[in-house]
């Protein structure tokens, strides 16, 4: 189901919410459909991920995500490129960053976020992210998800005011605890003492 703006439109506010949301699913399980026939490797991260870990535990405490990121290899990318493309995904670059539109007439905002794993986010990190490891697939999710450790990392890495409230949930659901940081790399435990320091006295004693 993609998105269909004049579809949007002629909806409720609320009927939109869900609307939006049933798009990103769905954009999430084609990719990761396609992806998987032609056996290459990739694992969902961000928000939808995070989501779903949360869902896992509690489902009061999971909140909704606006796109979805996938962590790949770059060497893949060109094979997913064909693979994908009779699902209708494009394969673009937005100010560096590869991702693949929903259709000819997708946005970027409504694309699929290829992380590439180990490589450096930007000029200005000096840390690379996680590389692409086992991922893990069960019956929470309809597409991998990244493991606990490398989505905490990419997290990190991050550092947004979203990706510390993700945190948060993380260990308001009993996900994660202190004892993290040391299955992190060594270079990214201080960020950890400052991420989970303001992830538990803004989220971890709250009732919301």
């Amino acid at each position: 189901m993609r998105f269909d703006q004049a579809v949007w439109e002629s909806m409720p506010i609320i009927e939109r919410m869900g609307y939006t949301m049933s798009c990103i699913l769905d954009r999430a399980q084609r990719f990761s459909a396609a992806l998987r026939a032609a056996n290459i490797p990739h694992a969902v991260c961000g928000g939808l991920s995070v989501m779903a870990w949360v869902e896992s535990r509690d489902p009061g405490r999971a909140r909704s995500t606006k796109d979805v990121d996938v962590l790949m290899r770059r060497e893949d990318l060109p094979r997913a490129a064909v693979a994908l493309a009779p699902s209708g995904f494009m394969y673009v670059e937005v100010r560096g960053i590869p991702m693949f539109l929903d259709g000819e007439d997708g946005l970027p905002s409504q694309a699929v976020h290829v992380v590439v794993a180990n490589e450096l986010s930007s000029p200005h990190e000096r840390i690379a992210t996680p590389d692409l490891g086992p991922s893990c697939t069960d019956e929470q999710a309809p597409w991998p998800r990244v493991d606990l450790v490398r989505l905490l990392e990419m997290k990190l890495l991050a550092m947004r005011p979203h990706d510390i409230a993700h945190l948060g949930d993380l260990l308001r659901v009993g996900l994660i605890d202190r004892s993290w940081r040391e299955r992190i790399r060594p270079e990214l435990r201080e960020r950890f003492d400052r991420a989970y320091d303001e992830a538990e006295r803004h989220y971890g004693d709250s009732a919301h």
